[in-house]
């Protein structure tokens, strides 16, 4: 059996060629729309109906999105916050929804870190 996977995370897709391996020896066939920042529920709806899983950003996965994915099985978010995605639906019907915790904890603190000397010294 092979395995539809649609990756929408923006921020993902020019490193898709990394896990080409994986995607090979399991099956996986890997769907990348074309997305700037995030994919509204419409445009979701053309690409959803034979969709296994997904590896999303902040891409709008509304009850009507979900009802539509007849195959779906789980939506990861690439990143931590997981609000643009109907969850109590996606649990009704029987759809997994994770997320990566953590996954840019220091990246924000970074740069937390350098804006506060940057205000503090009045650098810009």
């Amino acid at each position: 059996m092979t395995w539809r996977v649609l990756i929408s995370a923006p921020y993902f897709q020019p490193h898709i060629d990394r896990f080409a391996n994986f995607f090979r020896e399991n099956n996986i066939e890997v769907v990348i729309p074309p997305v700037d920042e995030r994919m509204s529920e419409s445009e979701l709806l053309n690409w959803i109906s034979d969709i296994d899983g997904v590896i999303c950003g902040d891409d709008q996965y509304t009850a009507k999105v979900l009802t539509q994915a007849q195959n779906l099985k789980v939506i990861s978010k690439w990143g931590t916050g997981i609000d643009s995605i109907d969850v109590k639906t996606a649990n009704e019907i029987g759809i997994q929804v994770k997320n990566t915790p953590n996954a840019f904890s220091e990246p924000v603190a970074d740069t937390v870190l350098g804006y506060i000397l940057c205000f503090a010294r009045q650098i810009p």
